[in-house]
């Protein structure tokens, strides 16, 4: 808890709340309750909860933004969801880890990333607002899209139907055309890196390995390989730093390969693969998908050619002959009849890569939003449960029964193996203290009370009614000649 404070992640009353909700369900309160009432009430996010745990207090903002969960790892850097600390927009910030922060060639690619981003603004690309340094650490600014990458989302929900491949094609050429205009060669193109948004609108992401100028010869010679096995073109295997746009068609046909099979164009050994993308033609795509047209299957053949001459030119070519594939989808892409693409979740990141980055990326807090001051210990024992109390539990509770399923923030799950279960910190809870057994037994415990104040108030009520009123009383004062005399008010 002091350390959640100390962090300036939380505020002492959210903190009350919580732990009022956790005292009148009668749960057993530990600090692993503690943080999963935090992350179900949307105070903290899983990544957070899981830091403070495992006794971290810092690492927690950049500049001026407060970091919520990491989002992906690539060759350039980590991607961490962050929210302004002011605005409290939600954003994507790539920083270059700390091993690369004296690497002078890996920062003077980290910054031709952020400039070739900076030439570019398209709905189908991922935009980039900001460059900056904070504490040593070099970090983009950038859009956040909510969705998932297309090689996840294949993994996941399977192939794509026809009209969803060539929609997502023609969004995909349409940003690369945008790109290609500018001069701009991506040289990563990958299922990977395309990230689809909840609403099906398909956006080029990582141009960590872009390069700015075609012709440029002034990037140094790297020994090591230069885009990814599966989907790199021959010529860039062999020289990476003099491709051309072909390039970024060759892989974006073996890309369209993989959304309409699951699988990459070859299999085998890294080594295996390189040697075939140099010396096999591409596969029939209709050996896995009979129901391909003979007008997609010829567009793959000629984007995945060996020959970069034979290949279109760039995406602004490809583009019209994309265009003519509508007819052949069948139909309309269900992105265009309200399609929702599910997506990741905070606990889509492998074990591994969650357990790195809670133990090794902790990034110290910047100046612009200062440390809270020391904090007196605050007695959790001595909190009444009264009825503001039981007030603020009702509003508390309610806030997460409508916290969204698909929200960035999401409760703990009660089987996950990610980093919290890894460092023993949480416990496996029984069906009888989940969220809505406690909400039941909060809403029981309330409903008691109020009868037994109606039976209270219902029972002075009648006494206040039917006693008899001592001033109207009628008195005998004596008896004459064997008759009553009655005296009233006397």
């Amino acid at each position: 808890m002091k350390r959640s404070l100390d962090a300036g992640l939380l505020e002492l009353d959210d903190i009350k709340k919580v732990v009022a909700s956790l005292l009148a369900s009668n749960q057993l309160f530990t600090p692993e309750s503690l943080a999963e009432g935090l992350v179900g009430a949307g105070l903290l996010t899983k990544w957070q909860a899981t830091k403070l745990l495992a006794g971290k207090s810092g690492g927690f903002y950049l500049g001026s933004y407060k970091l919520l969960r990491p989002l992906g790892k690539g060759g350039m850097g980590v991607v961490y969801l962050a929210e302004h600390h002011v605005m409290k927009r939600l954003m994507a910030l790539k920083i270059l880890p700390p091993e690369a922060s004296t690497d002078r060639r890996r920062i003077a690619l980290f910054k031709s990333e952020a400039r070739a981003c900076a030439q570019l603004d398209h709905p189908n690309i991922v935009r980039a607002y900001d460059f900056a340094e904070s504490g040593e650490k070099l970090y983009i600014v950038m859009e956040y899209v909510d969705g998932i990458d297309m090689h996840l989302a294949v993994q996941r929900d399977g192939v794509m139907t026809l009209a969803d491949t060539v929609d997502s094609l023609m969004q995909a050429t349409l940003g690369l055309a945008h790109a290609h205009e500018r001069g701009i060669v991506h040289r990563d193109i990958k299922p990977s890196n395309f990230l689809v948004r909840t609403d099906g609108v398909v956006k080029l992401s990582d141009l960590g390995l872009a390069r700015i100028g075609v012709g440029e010869t002034g990037e140094p010679i790297r020994k090591k390989l230069m885009g990814t096995a599966d989907f790199i073109s021959p010529e860039q295997a062999i020289n990476g730093k003099t491709v051309d746009f072909t390039a970024d068609i060759y892989s974006l046909g073996c890309t369209v390969f993989y959304m309409l099979t699951g699988r990459p164009p070859f299999t085998g050994t890294a080594a295996e693969r390189l040697a075939k993308h140099q010396t096999i033609p591409t596969p029939d795509v209709r050996e896995w998908r009979p129901d391909c047209p003979q007008t997609l299957v010829d567009l793959i053949e000629r984007m995945t050619a060996k020959r970069p001459q034979d290949r279109p030119k760039s995406a602004v070519e490809l583009l019209s002959q994309v265009q003519r594939l509508a007819p052949v989808s069948n139909g309309v892409s269900s992105r265009k009849i309200g399609r929702h693409v599910v997506p990741a979740s905070d606990t889509a990141a492998d074990e591994s890569f969650s357990e790195v980055t809670c133990e090794n990326s902790s990034l110290s807090s910047d100046a612009e939003i200062a440390p809270l001051a020391q904090l007196d210990e605050f007695d959790f024992a001595n909190l009444q449960v009264n009825d503001d109390v039981v007030d603020a539990t009702n509003q508390l509770q309610g806030s997460v029964k409508q916290f969204p399923a698909q929200s960035t923030v999401m409760p703990f799950a009660k089987n996950e193996t990610g980093c919290v279960k890894e460092l023993g910190r949480v416990k496996e809870k029984t069906a009888s203290v989940d969220a809505s057994s406690r909400q039941a037994l909060l809403l029981g415990f309330g409903l008691a009370v109020a009868i037994v104040a109606l039976i209270a108030v219902i029972v002075v009520v009648v006494h206040t009614f039917m006693r008899p009123d001592a001033d109207g009383l009628i008195r005998l004062k004596a008896t004459e000649s064997g008759k009553k005399i009655i005296v009233v008010d006397q």
